[in-house]
């Protein structure tokens, strides 16, 4: 059966024209990656506001890329990806996990990253570079977004990106681990990319 398409305002089209666009460019947030929670004096132009030695291995990154940052520092095999997603300005990260094994030395928890999109074309362009990443052998097993949990009073829609393994997949947590650094450095010229590719294809 044919998918049918949905008659579109012309609003919404240039809504999703506007969204595409900005993908294509992905500027990125201007200032510090970490925001307010770094005020360090950067030992290159004497600022406290450029991003010249921002690095996803900056050793403050754990605890300024959380709101607990005492409690709860950022795990260090999960911090590359949500600097990432946090410096895209278009990813806002909630919630993370590197991934955990159990006593039996199975994985007892996924690795993974909540995050908030104001776009669903984002959200979409970031499935489709996972696949992408994919295919073209870089990634381990196949990864995916998910619609996932939200706090009962809260009304926003929260997405996970997260591993998808097949029923004959066995990941080892040492593998996804590797996938979440894949994911992390490719994550801007991938989205830039689908961005583009979209952009050239679609009717708007």
């Amino acid at each position: 059966m044919r998918i049918q398409r949905r008659a579109r305002a012309s609003a919404h089209s240039r809504e999703l024209k506007s969204d595409i666009a900005a993908a294509a460019a992905l500027k990125g947030v201007s200032g510090r990656v970490c925001g307010a929670a770094c005020a360090k004096r950067c030992d290159r132009c004497g600022g406290t506001g450029c991003q010249c030695a921002c690095s996803p291995y900056c050793l403050d990154a754990p605890r300024a890329l959380s709101i607990e940052p005492l409690v709860y520092p950022i795990e260090p095999a999960v911090t590359p990806l949500v600097y990432e997603m946090t410096r895209s300005g278009v990813f806002h990260p909630c919630w993370s996990c590197e991934g955990h094994l159990g006593p039996d030395g199975a994985i007892q928890k996924m690795p993974r990253v909540w995050f908030y999109c104001d776009s669903l074309v984002h959200v979409r362009l970031l499935a489709n570079g996972l696949t992408r990443l994919r295919h073209g052998g870089r990634l381990s097993m196949d990864w995916r977004i998910a619609v996932t949990y939200s706090d009962h009073d809260n009304p926003e829609t929260t997405f996970s990106l997260e591993p998808s393994p097949g029923e004959s997949d066995a990941p080892s947590l040492d593998a996804l681990q590797r996938d979440l650094g894949e994911i992390a450095r490719a994550l801007h010229d991938m989205v830039r990319e689908e961005a583009r590719a979209l952009a050239s294809m679609a009717a708007l």
